[in-house]
C-alpha cells in the first residue's frame, strides 16, 4: 500500500462500498475496479487490514483479461482469509474469516466474483458497524483479516 496516496474520508469510503454492495455500478468489471480503487484510498487507520493482495497493475491486468473471479479473490488480503465453496447448488458461496470481528462473513453469487464481492462488502460494512466511521479503534488490532482456506467443487 502506498502511504503517499491521500485516503478518502471514512464516511465517503464506506458510502462507496455501499454503492458496490447495492450493485449500483454497471457490471462486474466496474464494480471490481471501483473496489480496487477504494482499497488504494483506504483510510489510514484501516490500511493494515484492508488491501489488495497483489499490486494494482496486476489487478488491472486481470480485469483487462476478463478474469473477474481471480481478480475478486485478490480483494481479500491475506488470501488465506477467503474461502470459496462450489457445491451442488447453483450459487457460489464465499466466506471471509475476519479475526477483527471474530466471525466469518458470508456472501453468495452466481459466480466466484459475485460471491467474493458480496462477502467483501459485507465484511467491510460490518467493520463500520462495529468500529464506527472514524476507525480509530482499529489502530491496535492485529495486521490481518483472518485465516482458513477450503475449496469444494461439485462432484
Amino acid at each position: 500500500m502506498n502511504d503517499e496516496i491521500e485516503p478518502l474520508a471514512p464516511a465517503l469510503w464506506f458510502l462507496r462500498i455501499e454503492k458496490i454492495a447495492r450493485g449500483e455500478l454497471a457490471g462486474m468489471e466496474n464494480s471490481l475496479r471501483h473496489a480496487a480503487h477504494l482499497l488504494q484510498l483506504t483510510p489510514k487507520p484501516f490500511r493494515h487490514v484492508v488491501r489488495l493482495s497483489l499490486d494494482p497493475d496486476a489487478f488491472e491486468a486481470l480485469l483487462d483479461a476478463g478474469d473477474f473471479d481471480t481478480a475478486a479473490r485478490h480483494l481479500v488480503a491475506p488470501p488465506a482469509a477467503l474461502s470459496v465453496e462450489l457445491d451442488s447448488t447453483p450459487l457460489v458461496h464465499a466466506v471471509i474469516s475476519c479475526t477483527i470481528l471474530k466471525k466469518t462473513v458470508h456472501g453468495t453469487g452466481d459466480t466466484i466474483a459475485e460471491a467474493v464481492l458480496s462477502a467483501w462488502t459485507r465484511c467491510l460494512l460490518a467493520l463500520r458497524t462495529k468500529f464506527g466511521e472514524d476507525l480509530l479503534s482499529l489502530a491496535g488490532q492485529p495486521p490481518h483479516i483472518g485465516q482458513s482456506v477450503r475449496h469444494r467443487r461439485p462432484s
